[in-house]
């Protein structure tokens, strides 16, 4: 997959092209994706995913919503489709004053060569998304490339949504978030110094520094695993403001199941979250919580068994 920052460096070419954030590249997601690949590989043309490096409510709308996934993370699940291209464009305040005929005619027509648009029902582009579905279609005719709307994609009745994903992983429910995100929701981060406090209590952690913008789940412990350079291990994982000793900063820390060895400052590690094993809380005492720890371990390794 060809991944392109800015658009004087697309090369001249017949595209399809799909627009949008794809945060979280969810189900719904995914088949409008294979439909651009499917249409347009059957014309020859390339496959065009013209996607931003900022969410637009940052422009549109502040704040913007937490993210399902980072840039790096979802050109990762944008490669894993087939996708033939990536445009990563900051989305700008002058970007967003673009009428939708300067839009399609500047960037799709003249600049990415588009033959076809393919969209979701509820598309819009261009200044107060004048260019809905109706405005694109008379475009097209005039600016020589077809309108495709792809179908809704529902699940229980209820449309998939990145909206709907980050309600279902802020209530806690990480393994219906993954059966519509048809993937773990992972978390990525660097490995910082924590306080030690983990390896003085039996249960040595990393702790990961998060991508700003990036959408953490309901506060607690979770079944999960870990990639590392080493290779893959089951996690416990703790995201939270450790109340027990008077924090107030959300911290990203796993503890690796029957892992030995010593892991440096400064890689970067992703883990997958798999099951909520419980909430969050205060312990009145080290005791209690080391207690807790080994209850919580145990059911990790339940929860990973089954």
């Amino acid at each position: 997959m060809k991944i392109y920052t800015d658009i004087a460096s697309v090369p001249k070419a017949e595209r399809g092209i799909s627009i949008g954030v794809f945060d979280g590249v969810h189900r719904g997601h995914q088949a409008l994706l294979r439909q651009l690949l499917a249409e347009s590989h059957r014309h020859g043309w390339r496959a065009l995913v013209l996607t931003f490096a900022n969410h637009p409510q940052e422009v549109l709308n502040p704040p913007p919503p937490p993210l399902l996934t980072t840039v790096e993370e979802r050109l990762k699940r944008l490669g894993e489709l087939g996708i033939d291209e990536v445009l990563v464009l900051p989305f700008t305040e002058a970007l967003s004053h673009y009428s939708a005929e300067r839009f399609c005619r500047e960037v799709l027509v003249e600049e990415l060569g588009c033959r076809l648009l393919v969209a979701g029902t509820d598309f819009a582009l261009g200044h107060r998304r004048e260019g809905t579905i109706s405005r694109l279609r008379e475009l097209g005719r005039q600016l020589g490339f077809q309108v495709v709307v792809a179908p809704t994609v529902c699940h229980e009745g209820q449309p998939i949504s990145s909206s709907h994903i980050r309600q279902l992983l802020l209530s806690g429910q990480i393994e219906r978030a993954n059966e519509l995100l048809s993937a773990p929701f992972r978390l990525t981060g660097i490995v910082v110094a924590g306080a030690g406090r983990g390896k003085a209590l039996g249960f040595p952690t990393i702790n990961l520094q998060m991508p700003s913008g990036k959408l953490l789940p309901r506060h607690g412990i979770y079944a999960g695993k870990a990639h590392l350079p080493e290779g893959v291990w089951d996690a416990a994982v703790y995201i939270g403001v450790r109340p027990s000793f008077n924090e107030a900063t959300p911290v990203v820390e796993a503890h690796l199941l029957d892992f030995q060895g010593v892991i440096p400052c400064g890689i970067s590690v992703a883990i997958d979250l798999l099951a909520f094993v419980r909430e969050d809380r205060r312990f009145e005492s080290i005791d209690a919580l080391v207690e807790q720890m080994h209850a919580d371990v145990a059911t990790v390794r339940e929860r990973l068994r089954s």
